[in-house]
């Protein structure tokens, strides 16, 4: 099963999950709930595409590795366990995480502020 594979089944789970931790921490509980859920699943289903296809796209640059080589290179830091066949880092799912999580906070922040009103 592949990494992009499983991480848009676990999204497509998290999405309510997400959106319920986000109203009782942030937003505060909305009045309608449900169709405040629908303007918000766009975001996640947006979220879950972007993170889907940049697992897959770094999985196929062999990204790990390329972190590794200039982790390395640059601060004499870097996986060691890849030369003794041991586990490697994933790099990928951090620039996942960071990637998915910046573009639902931006939207999150559109769809969710109120208005100004005048």
């Amino acid at each position: 099963m592949s990494d992009a594979y499983v991480y848009s089944v676990f999204y497509v789970f998290y999405i309510p999950v997400g959106h319920a931790l986000q109203c009782l921490f942030v937003w505060g509980w909305p009045d309608p709930y449900l169709p405040n859920l629908l303007s918000n699943a766009p975001i996640g289903l947006t979220a879950m595409a972007l993170g889907t296809f940049l697992t897959r796209y770094l999985d196929q640059m062999n990204f790990n590795d390329t972190v590794d080589d200039f982790l390395k290179s640059s601060f004499s830091m870097g996986d060691e366990s890849r030369d003794s066949g041991e586990e490697e880092k994933n790099y990928v799912s951090f620039a996942v995480m960071i990637a998915t999580g910046l573009w639902s906070f931006i939207l999150s922040n559109l769809i969710n502020t109120p208005s100004k009103k005048k």
